[in-house]
């Protein structure tokens, strides 16, 4: 067993389990509580001004999905805690954002279909690493991970057919941040609010936010990049909606639109560019001309080391995969690096 590398022991170690919950939406946080630890947030400044901040935070969170914060007190009842304990989960306590290497793409296929493909990358301290495919009463099913943070979702799909996924921006730190949504909640409350790519750039567009990020949201018609940097919209933060000029939308972790360049400041942005720059390539020259053969090559990219799409770093790696058919509504993710495990395909949430 010591000969095992470090990163796939890491990856033998870390806690990839799957839900299936239904019900209210204090009893999903209820069973998570029941049945996961609580993931334990940084502090930075003093406790009470990280509580009032995480409180303003959770208010504004209940302003655009108030079920999330029952969720949370139904995981803090599960475990005995008071509000208090888990109301980090809502600011993060505005952290500095860790180094992260996520991409996803959405290519419409000549046949027509809308296929999507994402690698997850992040360090291996990240442990918690769910499948969660939630019922909620009165809201759209999803399918989606969940990194720990309660209610968060990554990436993941909704019974409506559309996929929401987010990347981290490393930018410049914004001078002042007032409470806002935090990023591991936009694509949940997207999912569960929203039924087509439209719906959810204007769902993102009217929330304060407190990290710099990128959005990709799609459905089997549109797909949209979303950039987005901390703070009101209309009050200091700034936010821009790239459509594709071909068939395709590539994301990774940096902004892609002129004016917001700038925010990157003096940082190398060189290992995000060459992945999007491949993918473009890949779609120009390779013949994938329909669901079948995309579903396939989408695997095969995701898989492949040259750029490198999959990572094995020495304090990181990819942690998960997803491939997705919008318009067949079909999906399938892979637990660990895709390079070396297989994507198990799930029943589209119904």
């Amino acid at each position: 067993m010591n000969d095992i590398p470090a990163d796939l022991r890491q990856e033998i170690d870390a806690d990839y389990r799957t839900f299936e919950l239904t019900g209210d939406h204090t009893a999903i946080g209820y069973e998570m509580g029941l049945a996961t630890p609580l993931r334990q947030v940084e502090t930075w400044r003093d406790r009470e001004t990280e509580l009032a901040f995480a409180r303003a935070c959770a208010l504004m969170v209940g302003r655009f999905h108030p079920p999330l914060l029952d969720e949370s007190q139904g995981y803090a009842a599960a475990q005995g805690r008071r509000w208090e304990e888990v109301l980090h989960h809502f600011s993060l306590n505005l952290p500095e954002g860790a180094l992260s290497g996520c991409t996803t793409f959405v290519y419409r296929l000549p046949d027509g279909h809308t296929l999507v493909a994402r690698n997850h990358d992040f360090l291996y301290t990240q442990q918690q690493r769910y499948l969660r495919r939630l019922s909620p009463t009165g809201y759209p099913a999803t399918l989606g991970t969940q990194a720990g943070f309660i209610g968060s979702c990554y990436d993941g799909v909704n019974s409506h057919g559309l996929f929401a996924a987010l990347h981290l921006i490393r930018a410049q730190t914004a001078e002042r941040v007032g409470p806002g949504v935090p990023f591991h909640l936009i694509p949940r409350i997207v999912l569960e609010t929203c039924r087509t790519a439209r719906e959810a750039v204007a769902r993102i567009q009217e929330m304060p936010h407190l990290f710099p990020f990128n959005y990709l949201v799609a459905d089997p018609d549109e797909m949209f990049a979303v950039e987005v940097y901390p703070g009101r919209v209309r009050g200091g933060g700034r936010i821009r909606v790239r459509r594709p000029t071909n068939d395709y939308l590539v994301v990774t972790n940096y902004f892609q639109s002129p004016d917001m360049r700038p925010l990157h400041g003096r940082r190398n942005l060189t290992s995000q560019i060459e992945r999007v720059r491949w993918i473009e390539r890949r779609i120009a020259h390779d013949s994938v001309v329909n669901a079948v053969d995309g579903w396939s090559w989408a695997q095969r990219l995701l898989r492949d080391h040259s750029v490198p799409m999959c990572h094995h770093q020495p304090n990181q790696a990819t942690l998960w995969s997803l491939v997705a058919d919008l318009t067949a509504r079909r999906v399938a993710y892979c637990h660990g690096a895709p390079c070396r495990n297989e994507f198990r395909e799930w029943d589209w949430p119904a």
